[in-house]
């Protein structure tokens, strides 16, 4: 019998629901980015190390993606934000792994995937809200993102966020070439160890220095935070206020891959603190938290 319900009109790409923000992606950066924060709190030597390799690979495959089907308007505004959103959420703390200067020397390449992905996320987010938001075809979507409320992507929200970008796109700039600093003061320091990913601790002072950071690890901290809660929420309303159906079939690879991959992270990074307090307990009692804050009051 055939059903009398007229067939349902697609609604955005459904290859970009596959590819860009399907539920196992969603949820696999989504754990990826709170396993980032997490690791924070592990031990102070180590914090950092292979998480910039690990984050800046699989955001620039993603933002290559995007960027193609940005470039041949092959999805909509709501989808190309809310990819942009989720990228966010992880990229913003994969850049501040560079508070620990011990673990830069030996990953420049990791460090230098760091620079690729925030100057592309900029560019992408720039663009999109200069260009793209009247360029791309709405294919059936509302054009509507979270900003604490349903607003639209055309509206006064778009000129507020492109004040916004701009202002952050020269701050990361600015951060961009603190890190080349960084780079060439841990390459030409005369005190390296003989282990290359070790730096002395006057490198590492001069390190800290440059980047600035380390009087700022509360502030820094909460925004991580309320980045990847803020990140979520928008992402999870901009599907629904679009009427977008992302696959929702994590046994596909695409989909399975990158949710295994936030699983093992996020159990790595709940595991790494716990080893590194049970340490504590047990050889040095005294050792202080890598963050200021979580120390206690003297």
């Amino acid at each position: 019998m055939k059903s009398a319900l007229p067939p349902r009109h697609e609604i955005g790409n459904s290859d970009a629901a596959a590819d860009l923000y399907g539920l196992g992606v969603r949820l696999g950066f989504y754990l990826q980015a709170l396993a980032m924060i997490l690791y924070m709190y592990g031990d102070e030597k180590t914090y950092g190390k292979g998480l910039k390799v690990a984050s800046g690979s699989i955001t620039v495959s993603v933002l290559a993606s995007w960027f193609c089907y940005a470039s041949q308007a092959e999805f909509s505004p709501s989808e190309a934000i809310l990819v942009l959103y989720y990228l966010m959420s992880l990229s913003f703390p994969a850049k501040y792994t560079l508070l620990n200067p011990r673990t830069i020397k030996g990953e420049t390449i990791g460090v230098l995937t760091l620079v690729l992905t925030e100057l592309a996320t900029c560019a992408a987010l720039i663009w999109t809200f200069a260009t793209l938001v009247h360029t791309l075809p709405r294919l059936g979507t509302s054009n509507l993102t979270f900003f604490f409320a349903p607003v639209s992507l055309t509206g006064w929200f778009r000129y507020l966020a492109l004040v916004y970008l701009v202002l952050d796109a020269l701050s990361s700039l600015s951060s961009v070439h603190k890190i080349f600093r960084v780079l060439g003061v841990a390459w030409n320091a005369d005190n390296i160890t003989p282990d290359e990913e070790n730096l002395s601790n006057e490198t590492c002072a001069e390190i800290s220095k440059i980047m600035q950071w380390d009087e700022n690890q509360l502030p820094i901290t909460i925004m991580m935070w309320l980045t990847w809660i803020f990140a979520i929420v928008a992402v999870e309303t901009t599907l629904v206020w679009n009427d977008l159906t992302p696959l929702n079939n994590l046994q596909s690879p695409g989909q399975l891959i990158p949710f295994v991959t936030g699983i093992i992270l996020f159990l790595d990074s709940i595991a790494t603190p716990a080893h590194s307090k049970i340490c504590c307990k047990t050889w040095v009692p005294n050792r202080a938290p890598m963050l200021p804050f979580l120390r206690p009051i003297s």
